[in-house]
């Protein structure tokens, strides 16, 4: 009888949102706060605390902003861990010397609104931390540091190695050391060597928003995170890669520097372009779910990435980045969805055939 019911139905539509990330569950969040944590350490070690206070200010909005929404929506749970996780991030993404005032009520304004005109987090197709970090650039863009990449660096053959040598990037007491060791071992089979610097460059970049610092953290956090299948490997790589190649071939013919040798060490050991790849591109819901859909995302994300950050340095370029990429997201989700939806109504008039 059920049976017969279901062939004389009509499958005109079948719906496939809201597009929920099968992983977006408290031991993903517990995993990505768990993976930001070295980082923040690094800051106490470093005597950051302008950076933690930030932050820790960051997180106070975000569950202020829960405790609002849970009062007038009692039907939900409070999320306090993911409340700590958007607070850590939006402060990752913030200079040191920004108004603290400013930053409690940016962020409570930005995740209330977020909230109740996007919905929450499962069918948000926003990303509350990059659009709060867009807001606070476009509300206090004189607390952010400018590009660092001139004219007169970009004509040289390595920007990168001319900032170090400017002391714009700072340079630590075992960078000679590394720097030896890697020479005489790794680079050595290839028959190239590195300059005094990038060990530290690598290390902690000195910069004053804590998202662009530690980027070794965040490749080896990013490797935890990929082998726990907490985020996948395909965003981020195709994201970095045609940023790279972009920086490399097209960034001389626009800068007038040296035909296809663009700094691709500084492009992505700058701007916070790693973080951004490992820790806000694929964050929950805002993402495609195919294959081809993710291809595409990571493709877009780095052509736009190229457009807003060029050679790098930038201050806020990856965040409207990722900003620009939920935008663009729907509508790869959009097309998802019609194939999927099409494939369906085949089968299911094969069976009802």
């Amino acid at each position: 009888m059920e049976e017969n019911i279901l062939k004389n139905k009509s499958y005109k539509t079948v719906n496939l949102s809201p597009y929920i990330n099968k992983s977006s569950t408290f031991m993903t969040y517990l995993a990505i706060f768990i993976a930001v944590v070295p980082q923040i350490i690094m800051l106490f070690v470093t005597k950051s605390y302008s950076n933690l206070i930030i932050i820790a200010t960051c997180i106070f909005a975000c569950l202020c902003s829960e405790i609002i929404n849970y009062i007038n929506k009692k039907h939900i749970k409070l999320s306090i861990l993911m409340s700590f996780l958007k607070g850590t991030l939006i402060g990752f993404f913030l200079p040191s010397g920004y108004p603290l005032l400013s930053v409690f009520f940016i962020t409570l304004f930005v995740m209330l609104f977020v909230k109740y005109s996007f919905g929450d987090l499962i069918v948000s197709w926003i990303n509350p931390v990059v659009i709060t970090v867009a807001i606070c650039w476009f509300v206090g863009q004189i607390n952010f540091p400018s590009f660092l990449v001139t004219k007169y660096f970009l004509s040289t053959k390595n920007p990168s190695l001319s900032l170090i040598q400017e002391g714009i990037f700072p340079i630590f007491a075992f960078d000679d050391m590394v720097t030896s060791f890697m020479n005489d071992s790794a680079f050595s089979l290839f028959g190239v060597s590195v300059p005094s610097g990038y060990a530290s460059l690598f290390w902690d970049s000195g910069s004053v928003i804590p998202a662009f610092r530690f980027n070794f953290l965040t490749l080896l956090s990013s490797i935890v995170l990929i082998s726990i299948d907490v985020i996948t490997f395909d965003i981020p790589f195709c994201f970095l890669t045609v940023y790279a190649l972009l920086v490399k071939f097209l960034s001389p013919v626009f800068s007038g520097g040296f035909p296809m040798q663009g700094d691709i060490i500084l492009a992505l050991l700058s701007s916070g372009i790693l973080f951004t790849a490992f820790f806000l591109l694929q964050w929950f819901g805002t993402t495609p779910m195919t294959k081809a859909g993710k291809l595409i995302f990571g493709i877009a994300g780095g052509i736009i990435a190229f457009i807003f950050c060029g050679c790098g340095t930038s201050p806020v370029g990856a965040v409207i980045s990722v900003l620009f990429l939920n935008i663009i997201s729907p509508v790869i989700q959009y097309f998802e969805n019609r194939i999927k939806r099409n494939k369906l109504n085949i089968i299911l008039r094969k069976e009802n055939a």
